[in-house]
């Protein structure tokens, strides 16, 4: 397979980020964090930008805006609203695909809008932020490269019941994710970091988690969303998952250590974990089948 981020990144001091999803949660904590630093240049971005207000007005170098994800008119008009902002030789230097929420539920009861919604916002909006992105990154001649992260989940990888779209979008985006990244010419030096968190400490109560109606034949306790569902609630109790703020400082030490950018970055203890156990797992099943997979020929 082709290579990815092949060269070391090494961070502008006075990059510009693009971030999705500013809203709340982690998306908020990474346009906080940049905010903070005076010499970077902030394009915050949310579907409404009057929640936005937590950062601050009169500063040249942060800019606010309506982005919504799901319209690719919506995309293009932030693109183009930023570049008139910052003006001629505008350039991205890191973007953050964070905007997103969590469909969860039994999966008989989703209905097909909240289906398309979900994927349409996790995965679509995704590729589209991403592709415009690219486009920048790799036009200038003086300026080229840059870092993209998409933040997916440790749901990318690892797969739970009573959330199959959230985990199909999320799946989605790793595998576009990858895909793209080795498509990037390495005279561009444009990195790709798929960031995979596992609990975050964010509103997953309010609006980034939507639920799909409850469906009689899933409702007894052992059934595994159920159980599920009472282990996370537990989990919730007590004060389990990552700060967002952990995330946004392990991100921006991803773009500034000048180091190879990893393909892939598991976030927190249960993420690491749990994505090592599911790969051993995965190994062993290879071995198990390995004389099925061979069809007669020597592996």
């Amino acid at each position: 397979m082709n290579p990815v981020n092949t060269k070391a990144y090494n961070l502008p001091p006075d990059a510009t980020w693009l971030i999705t999803g500013c809203s709340s949660g982690i998306g908020r904590a990474i346009a906080t964090l940049i905010a903070s630093k005076p010499q970077h240049r902030l394009i915050a971005t949310a579907r409404d930008p009057s929640s936005l207000d937590y950062l601050p007005d009169g500063n040249p170098n942060i800019f606010k805006t309506a982005l919504d994800v799901t319209k690719p008119e919506s995309v293009n008009a932030a693109f183009s609203a930023a570049a008139e902002h910052f003006g001629d030789g505008f350039h991205l230097d890191v973007v953050v695909n964070n905007a997103g929420y969590s469909l969860s539920g039994d999966t008989e009861s989703a209905t097909e809008e909240e289906t398309h919604q979900e994927i349409e916002t996790l995965f679509f909006g995704t590729a589209r932020v991403t592709t415009k992105a690219v486009e920048n990154m790799r036009q200038s001649e003086t300026h080229r490269g840059g870092l993209i992260f998409n933040i997916s989940s440790l749901a990318g990888l690892c797969a739970f019941p009573g959330h199959a779209y959230y985990h199909a979008g999320k799946f989605a985006v790793e595998g576009w994710s990858e895909s793209v990244a080795r498509e990037m010419h390495p005279d561009w030096n444009i990195n790709f970091c798929i960031v995979e968190p596992g609990g975050v400490k964010t509103n997953f109560e309010g609006h980034s988690k939507a639920h799909t109606a409850p469906h009689p034949a899933y409702q007894a306790p052992g059934t595994p969303a159920r159980i599920l569902e009472k282990y996370v609630e537990q989990g919730i109790k007590l004060g389990m998952g990552m700060e967002p703020a952990a995330v946004a400082e392990a991100v921006y030490t991803i773009a500034s250590r000048g180091e190879k950018v990893p393909l892939h970055l598991p976030l927190g203890a249960t993420a690491w974990n749990l994505i090592k156990s599911k790969l051993e797992g995965f190994l062993a099943e290879l071995e198990a089948v390995k004389g099925i997979s061979a069809m007669g020929a020597e592996l």
